[in-house]
């Protein structure tokens, strides 16, 4: 169980540090509660760059630490200021990235239980981690992709969804990107290079298969501009509460007309509002 906190906002610091994961120096940030309760709570981000997500990380990791949870932000390597090169990244990489991340936050709080947030992508690396931590007490999904392959593929599209946008021809099929991955070993998607070692290590990675033990908690929030949850993130829930797991699902549809990335207090907020109900 979740220690429960008082209901005024409490103080806290931020400490950035680099710790090591295999070798390589990873950096990471711990929003330290001044009286902090027994539970860490851990953002396992989504793949690729992505700085809407980072910024709505560090967002609710501070509004987390002031209701007195301890949170931890990280770089797996080959993203943001950690160590690595993308051409050698593989999806084992970056389960084993956080599950030191777990080990190494553990160490600085002194917290004993451990919530994991995974976010898009990190979702998938989440659950794969919290099999080899003990202490994982709760899972938050944001946004979570349900596999490896259709997260990837779909970030294929997005390139041809940005150049529609803008009025151009798209300079290549979804099928025409994987084979271009294929023969030459690397794509250009937006922001990042997609590696052919990272999709192969990647594509039959799925989120429910590494759920199949879990049990506790779990919270599904949708980023989305839907008034109810989307098919697969309904038949998600469905499936865990058809396992026994107690599921809370929130809609975080941003406000204005804005995209929900970009205003991420809210949800935040809810997130730590089901933290203290967990007590």
């Amino acid at each position: 169980m979740l220690s429960r906190q008082p209901i005024e906002k409490q103080a806290w610091t931020e400490e950035r540090r680099y710790f090591e994961s295999d070798g390589r120096p990873l950096y990471g940030v711990t929003y330290r509660a001044e009286r902090p309760s027994p539970t860490l709570v851990l953002f396992c981000n989504s793949f690729s760059e992505n700085h809407c997500e980072g910024r709505a990380e560090a967002i609710a990791a501070r509004i987390i630490a002031a209701n007195g949870y301890s949170a931890f932000v990280y770089h797996p390597r080959a993203h943001g200021d950690s160590a690595g090169d993308s051409e050698d990244l593989t999806f084992e990489d970056l389960v084993d990235d956080a599950v030191n991340a777990a080990t190494y936050a553990r160490s600085r709080s002194g917290a004993s239980q451990i919530v994991w947030v995974g976010i898009r992508f990190g979702a998938i690396v989440a659950a794969h981690a919290i099999r080899r931590i003990a202490g994982s007490t709760a899972l938050a999904l944001w946004e979570p992709a349900l596999n490896g392959r259709d997260y990837l593929v779909k970030s294929m599209r997005h390139v041809i969804y940005s150049e529609m946008s803008h009025g151009e021809r798209p300079s290549l099929t979804v099928d025409q990107m994987s084979e271009r991955l294929k023969r030459e070993g690397k794509i250009s998607l937006l922001a990042f290079d997609l590696h052919r070692k990272f999709f192969d290590s990647a594509q039959d990675a799925y989120l429910l298969d590494a759920l199949e033990a879990w049990r506790s908690p779990t919270l599904i929030a949708q980023f989305q501009k839907h008034s109810r949850l989307s098919r697969p993130h309904n038949q998600l829930r469905e499936t865990l509460v058809g396992r026994g797991v107690s599921v809370r699902a929130l809609l975080h549809r941003g406000t204005d007309g804005t995209d929900p990335w970009w205003a991420p207090e809210e949800i935040a907020r809810q997130t730590g509002d089901w933290l203290d109900e967990l007590a």
